[in-house]
């Protein structure tokens, strides 16, 4: 289904995923989660928790595991503690997936955004997520090595096939930016998602699974996107934060 929403409707819950190990950056994660790696002399995520709430998010819901102690303590040293939610996510489960399933209850049935703790976004570009009145909605950017990530297949109407992660031959130069934002009908798939090859629950498999019944809409960030991933990367990320 294909929800359209009102202008007084637009603001909207994040949910920042924050539970991975964080295994290409073995380290740099031995003490600490990935996400608050010093970048800069920060914690990483503190640069998205910067642009998520100049963004006007209603609440903002941090999903941790790993090291979830120390991601805390981040949260609570952070400029504006007390517009962010840290929620554990428990059991063995591991995956894109499951952070979602940690903060079903808390986000209380409403649409909500959702993204990656280790990914640099702007401020607009969050702001046009919950701007946008067609649900759900996959950004995506243009790639020159998509194959390094998830790729986006269209329909005939421009509308998403499926997310293909890491093809040999990609069909297109459009990466999904794990930027989304959902209903609650996502949960139901959710719930019955099964391991991915790789072991994981996988939000990717659910979107292409939803994208088989409903209208699952893109929408092309307009501003640079970063993500944490290797070591190398945090170089370029500090040129890119030098030069902003």
């Amino acid at each position: 289904m294909v929800y359209w929403v009102s202008d007084d409707e637009k603001t909207m819950d994040i949910v920042i995923a924050a539970a991975g190990k964080g295994t290409r950056l073995q380290g740099y994660t031995t003490e600490l989660p990935k996400h608050i790696i010093p970048v800069a002399g920060r914690p990483f995520i503190y640069y998205l928790l910067d642009a998520v709430l100049a963004a006007g998010f209603r609440r903002v819901f941090v999903v941790g595991g790993h090291f979830v102690d120390k991601l805390t303590e981040a949260i609570e040293a952070y400029d504006q503690p007390e517009s962010i939610t840290v929620i554990e996510q428990t059991g063995q489960r591991y995956g894109t997936a499951c952070p979602l399933l940690a903060v079903e209850a808390a986000l209380q049935g409403d649409r909500f955004v959702y993204t990656m703790g280790d990914h640099l976004l702007s401020v607009e570009d969050l702001q046009q997520m919950q701007q946008s009145t067609l649900y759900p909605l996959v950004a995506v950017t243009e790639h020159d090595e998509p194959q390094r990530y998830g790729v986006v297949e269209y329909n005939e109407d421009r509308t998403l096939a499926r997310i293909v992660e890491k093809p040999e031959q990609p069909k297109s130069h459009d990466i999904n930016v794990g930027l989304y934002a959902f209903t609650p009908d996502i949960f139901p798939i959710l719930k019955k998602l099964q391991p991915s090859s790789r072991g994981e629950l996988e939000i990717t498999d659910a979107i292409n699974d939803l994208a088989q019944h409903h209208p699952v809409r893109t929408i092309r960030l307009q501003h640079p996107w970063m993500d944490l991933g290797r070591p190398e990367d945090i170089a370029a990320l500090e040129l890119f934060l030098k030069n902003q």
